[in-house]
């Protein structure tokens, strides 16, 4: 006797279908050109007094939020997406291990889906310490450098001239550490 009267408390199968019913005959009036607004809305109203009975969630903030915005004026019909490519590009999921081979394993975990239009955020790695001596360092960087750029084809260096970059850079560097 206690079985049947745990069974008897949830709401019925016909309760739950006239509900579902119900909602998609409204949605239909929503994306239907020539039904008036006021008929919509008198829909959406009678759904949420008498049919919201075992339904989720979702359907019914759905159903209360187009009430809103038939309150608020607004009267736009909802945009009903038919096209495969716009479902497919919302929901990317990345799999964390290979596809199972055979059909008997378990399917593989897989992470949150990723947006395909935002960036992931960069975390600001925190600023390097500076080395020794570095300021002093990339002086000397520099002057090897414009002095082996004269020593270029093209740059009009003499040849004893070019022959004193590398020593010359490696007085500087001394000089840097003393």
């Amino acid at each position: 006797m206690v079985g049947l009267a745990a069974v008897a408390c949830g709401p019925s199968v016909q309760s739950i279908y006239e509900g579902d019913v119900r909602f998609e005959h409204c949605y239909r009036l929503d994306l239907d050109l020539n039904i008036a607004p006021t008929h919509r809305e008198a829909c959406w109203k009678q759904w949420l007094n008498s049919y919201t009975y075992g339904q989720p969630r979702d359907r019914i903030e759905y159903a209360r939020r187009r009430v809103r915005t038939f309150a608020a004026g607004d009267i736009t019909r909802p945009t009903l997406e038919t096209s495969g490519q716009a479902r497919v590009e919302r929901r990317q999921f990345y799999v964390v291990v290979p596809e199972p081979t055979s059909a008997h394993a378990s399917p593989p975990p897989i992470a949150t889906p990723v947006e395909a239009h935002t960036e992931p955020t960069a975390v600001a790695a925190p600023a390097p310490i500076p080395t020794p001596a570095s300021g002093c360092a990339s002086d000397c960087d520099a002057a090897w450098h414009s002095c082996e750029a004269a020593c270029a084809p093209d740059g009009g260096a003499s040849e004893a001239a070019c022959k004193s970059c590398t020593p010359d850079y490696k007085r500087c560097m001394k000089r840097c550490f003393d």
